[in-house]
């Protein structure tokens, strides 16, 4: 799963969560402010749980911050994404292409939708990985409305 943190008139933020170490600490963060475990807090993501993709973002963000308070971490929710990395979309594709559950109409009409996020992601996708040490310290500032 890929993190995106999108503010506005700020670079975009990718962090792809099997490529970088979530830090015990951090997942107990986390689990802090949002009252969920660390499982279930990347299951919400999924389900398009803010409350979640903030908190994870937030933790990514304090690499590069440190003193950054979550309360100082407030994006617009169209600020804030996930996406499948080639690997994961690649399983869901597969998964959907072997579901005998699935009449052939349904599963040719799942994969066209799913082929079209595939191509919007495809050309969001940026080649080099962020290196999340390197976020610039000012990116949540910009995107928090209180004083930092």
């Amino acid at each position: 799963m890929i993190i995106v943190y999108s503010p506005e008139g700020g670079d975009t933020h990718r962090w792809d969560l099997k490529e970088i170490r979530i830090m015990a600490v951090e997942a107990e963060e986390v689990e802090r402010v949002t009252d969920l475990d660390w499982a279930a807090a990347r299951a919400k993501i999924v389900k398009g749980s803010m409350l979640a993709l903030r908190a994870v973002a937030w933790v990514l963000l304090k690499r590069a911050q440190p003193t950054l308070r979550y309360g100082q971490f407030q994006p617009a929710a169209a600020e804030l994404d996930f996406a499948y990395s080639p690997a994961e979309r690649a399983a869901i594709r597969a998964n959907i292409e072997a579901d005998p559950d699935l009449t052939e109409d349904e599963r040719a009409a799942i994969l066209a939708d799913f082929g079209e996020a595939d191509a919007v992601l495809d050309v969001e996708e940026t080649p080099d990985a962020e290196d999340p040490e390197s976020v610039p310290k000012d990116s949540a500032a910009a995107a928090s409305p209180t004083d930092g």
